[in-house]
């Protein structure tokens, strides 16, 4: 699971911004949920605009944070919806990242409790 986050670059920015980074690691886990379920339902209706904003924004803030394989899985996705593809591609790309999403939330929640 360590390998869902890069653990050095989390030191790093813990070195640099101190205890705020539990407030930014909590912010990006109470964001992430709402950004999973609008990706989900723009899956669902076939809104290929919405899944490409939506998985550019956990591309971003999963990057921001250190996760290793979220931002590659989302940046798969962004790229294949920005392309109007929608296929079952797409649908297993997200199947991966909502796993991902699960380790990289897992990872996070047990470093900021021994923080």
């Amino acid at each position: 699971m360590s390998q869902s986050v890069d653990t050095d670059n989390l030191e790093m920015l813990k070195e640099v911004i101190g205890d705020d980074l539990i407030e930014i690691l909590q912010a990006y886990l109470d964001t992430t949920p709402a950004i999973m379920m609008k990706i989900q339902s723009s899956l669902n209706m076939g809104d290929a605009a919405s899944v490409q904003l939506n998985a550019h924004t956990l591309k971003g803030s999963s990057a921001n944070i250190g996760a290793t394989l979220l931002p590659d899985l989302s940046a798969q996705l962004e790229s294949l919806a920005k392309a109007g593809d929608l296929s079952t591609q797409a649908e297993s790309i997200y199947s991966s990242i909502i796993q991902e999403d699960r380790n990289v939330s897992l990872f996070l929640k047990t470093y900021i409790q021994q923080f």
